[in-house]
């Protein structure tokens, strides 16, 4: 896969230990790009050595009768860890954009003098 063959939007999120979302559009031959849209990244406890972080990626799922089963099914799963390392990539990038906006300051509005 190459990467004008595939596009990735990530959503930066804060709710919990869900970090971000993402949405994948893939080149195909028939249909021209195909969007899966659901993929999640985690908050993990393990170390994920593909990823270098504690983080996990997962495709979109469903919950049925209590249980979450996956929608997106790879049948090489050599094509899911690229896959998983694009959406990894995507993601630091959109983290570092988040990073370099000009830091806010939170004032006190009764800190501030009557006389100004």
């Amino acid at each position: 896969m190459e990467m004008r063959d595939v596009k990735i939007k990530v959503f930066i999120k804060d709710k919990g230990n869900l970090i971000a979302n993402a949405n994948v559009s893939i080149n195909t031959v028939l249909f021209s790009f195909v969007t899966i849209k659901g993929f999640q990244i985690w908050k993990s406890d393990r170390f994920n050595e593909r990823l270098q972080e504690q983080v996990n990626i997962t495709p979109p799922t469903k919950q049925t009768y209590g249980r979450y089963t996956p929608q997106v099914f790879f049948e090489d799963k050599n094509k899911w860890f690229e896959l998983e390392q694009m959406v990894y990539d995507a993601f630091n990038t959109e983290r570092q954009k988040g990073n370099s906006k000009p830091a806010t300051e939170e004032v006190n509005i009764d800190d501030i003098p009557d006389n100004l």
